[in-house]
């Protein structure tokens, strides 16, 4: 895990197979993968966001004041399981209560509206192809880093707020 000083905007895509994009205004780019942990052998929801893991990677950000953190505002969708809906649920305020937590500033983000910004549509393969582009020191050169390359740019969205 990296950490740098300056000002940075971190962009969350939530979810168990989400991640957390780090956007330094003076240093390259990275992502790093949402930590998960097993959550139940029981229940709907088998895995949840570690949400201890995720603040130690965003605590130095709280401590310095100087990170604005934007987290893409999840919805439930016809059709979608219980489980599913609870555990996306779960994970999306895991990342906004950690955040909060630590004292980061938080803005939710509508996926239409950063979409839009970049002119995407729901094909994932063109955000891991804008977002290498913007950011080709970040890790994103396997087909299923679509997730980090919407944490990447959801970052890049809220610099332009």
């Amino acid at each position: 895990m990296k950490y740098v000083t300056g000002p940075v905007t971190i962009g969350i895509d939530p979810g168990l197979s989400g991640a957390i994009g780090f956007v330094p205004r003076d240093w390259p780019a990275w992502v790093e993968d949402m930590p998960t942990k097993p959550h139940s052998k029981t229940g709907f929801v088998k895995r949840a966001v570690d949400c201890q893991a995720l603040s130690v990677m965003l605590r130095p950000y709280g401590m310095t004041g100087n990170a604005r953190v934007f987290i893409e505002r999840v919805n439930a969708f016809p059709g979608q399981g219980v489980g599913s809906m609870f555990s996306l649920g779960m994970s999306f305020w895991g990342a906004v209560g950690v955040a909060c937590a630590l004292g980061i500033d938080v803005q939710l983000v509508e996926p239409k509206d950063w979409k839009n910004h970049f002119g995407l549509a729901k094909d994932k393969e063109m955000a891991r192809a804008l977002a290498a582009r913007y950011f080709p020191a970040a890790s994103l050169g396997r087909k299923k880093d679509h997730n980090r390359a919407e944490a990447l740019l959801i970052a890049k969205y809220g610099e332009s707020l």
